[in-house]
């Protein structure tokens, strides 16, 4: 056996690396050095081969078989120790040439170490002050200056509707005169365009003051043929540039950026009241559908007022890998004129209106995620009556004034691709006292009832949040297509005795079917069919008064 002489051999290169290691460190005989390591380890690890092939009869022997694996680990240590030796003591001159296999040192490391001259440091002082001068014209000519930090938006409006039957020519006939029925037609453009930005930001807690200013162009055309701005100067062709929104708004819960914590504002202005979910969707580029419920319009609901409104939520949930926030409390609390946008009130009492959201509290891949449960409560005061002018003070008012409260509750659900929604309303108004009133409210209180609930489907990438997440070419947007169909109901006086003799007065049923298509983020088209039913009472339908009607709405929005 060779045992012995292998052994002897190992701890001969091993003496000799140790003796080695100092003269490693001196450059003159490093190399020979490691030459002769280099061959004792090579030659080592040829007997070692020898040794397992001469052993292979009698591989039995468990003595023998362990002598061999402290011999190949004894081999192993002397090849390692070499590495560490050539690595750590040679100069940074020597250790490449001597490495075997090492790439060339990459360009990017020699030009890090190569001192830039005086010539190339004035170079590059020169090419950026031209990039500055370049960047500075450029906003002066192309970019508009502000003073306060600005955010410019706003949206294009444009629709076409038919009517079966058809909108007769009569003197309320819509918005505009007409010389025969009218079965179909563009719809007027509607133009928006906002300003939004901070006007004092605080870098300590966060507690910001904003500010939003937005305007919209609308028509008012009545039997005269002719509009009027808020000026009160006749506009013939029928179009008005009317402020929506104007408010301040203060957060005071400081705003740091994270999702758990709760947050607070009290705005002060012009702006949407916070009733309901149907109500607040008065602007085109936020409607899921085309027309609001019924009762928003009849209620008085959708409609922007001057005051000053409390928002904010409590304990919110929040699920950082889908993006998703959900507070268990929302709330809003405020106090209004009541007498609806770009106006001075006219009474000297205030409205109050009051909303409360909770959100089922479950995680992210519930079933139940996003179902909310919301109530809502507005009261306030109208003036009654005809204008009664007075000779000592020349001037005009009305007779008095009537209370008149709102009570709303709505249920929310959206679950992607389902979504369902339903909302309940319920007003009571105060009638003037005469004789028409009397007659058919004699309590002297006019009642309105709605509700709808709309179910919806959506497919595409566009709402998923794995897609807006990834990153895309520009503009570029996955299309999504949402279908739905609502049903809603509108009974304007429920409290009426009397027969009632228009549509206008009458309950009503409405189903629409719907399709909206969403072309980009801020891009979408929707087309609605709609059938509506009148409860006659026994009445005759008239052209006029029919007892049913269809009609299509398509619209196009695109906000920028």
């Amino acid at each position: 056996m060779h045992l012995p002489k292998l052994t002897a051999i190992a701890l001969a290169t091993l003496a000799a690396t140790w003796a080695g290691g100092p003269a490693l460190a001196q450059p003159q005989s490093s190399g020979n050095e490691i030459k002769a390591l280099k061959g004792t380890v090579e030659g080592l690890k040829k007997q070692l081969q020898d040794l397992r092939s001469q052993q292979t009869s009698s591989a039995s022997n468990a003595l023998d078989q362990a002598r061999i694996e402290e011999l190949r680990k004894q081999v192993l240590e002397l090849r390692d120790l070499l590495q560490k030796q050539q690595t750590a003591q040679l100069p940074a001159s020597l250790a490449a040439p001597v490495a075997e296999g090492q790439a060339e040192e990459a360009q990017e490391a020699v030009d890090a170490r190569t001192p830039a001259s005086k010539a190339d440091i004035q170079g590059l002082r020169t090419d950026l002050e031209n990039y500055k001068y370049d960047q500075s014209r450029l906003q002066e000519r192309n970019i508009p200056s502000v003073v306060r930090n600005t955010k410019i938006g706003g949206s294009l409006t444009l629709g076409y509707a038919t009517a079966n039957p058809a909108v007769q020519p009569t003197s309320s006939a819509g918005t505009t005169l007409s010389a025969e029925e009218r079965k179909n037609g563009f719809t007027p453009a509607v133009v928006g365009l906002n300003f939004s930005g901070n006007l004092y930001r605080d870098y300590e807690e966060g507690k910001n003051l904003t500010y939003r200013i937005a305007f919209q162009t609308s028509t008012n055309l009545g039997g005269s043929n002719a509009a009027y701005n808020s000026t009160g100067q006749s506009n013939t062709e029928g179009t008005q540039f009317n402020v929506t929104d104007a408010y301040l708004s203060y957060s005071f819960l400081p705003q740091s950026g994270n999702a758990e914590d709760p947050l607070g504002t009290l705005t002060f202005g012009q702006q949407v009241i916070p009733f309901g979910q149907d109500a607040q969707a008065i602007d085109p580029e936020v409607k899921a559908v085309i027309g609001n419920a019924g009762f928003v319009s009849g209620l008085g609901l959708g409609k922007r007022q001057i005051g000053l409104i409390l928002k904010g939520d409590y304990d919110p949930y929040v699920d950082f890998t889908n993006n998703y926030r959900a507070p268990l409390l929302s709330y809003a609390l405020g106090f209004v004129n009541g007498n609806g946008a770009n106006k001075q009130d006219n009474n000297s009492m205030r409205d109050w209106i009051g909303r409360l959201v909770y959100t089922l509290p479950v995680d992210y891949a519930s079933w139940f995620r996003q179902l909310q449960i919301g109530t809502s409560y507005y009261r306030g005061y109208s003036a009654l009556g005809s204008s009664v002018s007075s000779a000592t003070s020349n001037t005009t008012y009305y007779a008095t004034k009537g209370l008149f409260t709102r009570t709303g509750f709505d249920l929310n659900w959206t679950h992607l691709p389902y979504s369902i929604s339903y909302e309940w309303a319920y007003g009571k108004d105060q009638l003037y006292k005469n004789a028409t009133n009397l007659t058919t409210n004699p309590d002297l209180y006019k009642r309105g009832k709605g509700q709808y609930i709309n179910f919806g489907y959506t497919w595409g990438e566009q709402f998923l949040n794995s897609s807006k997440q990834q990153g895309k070419f520009d503009d570029y947007w996955p299309k999504s297509y949402q279908a739905f169909v609502r049903f809603d109901t509108w009974d304007p006086n429920i409290s009426e005795v009397t027969a009632r003799t228009s549509n206008s007065d009458r309950k009503q049923y409405i189903t629409t079917l719907g399709l909206n298509v969403f072309f980009a983020e801020t891009t979408k088209f929707q087309i609605n069919y709609l059938h509506t039913r009148y409860q006659l009472e026994g009445a005759t339908p008239t052209l006029l008064n029919p007892g049913s009607s269809n009609g299509i709405q398509a619209q196009f929005n695109a906000t920028f």
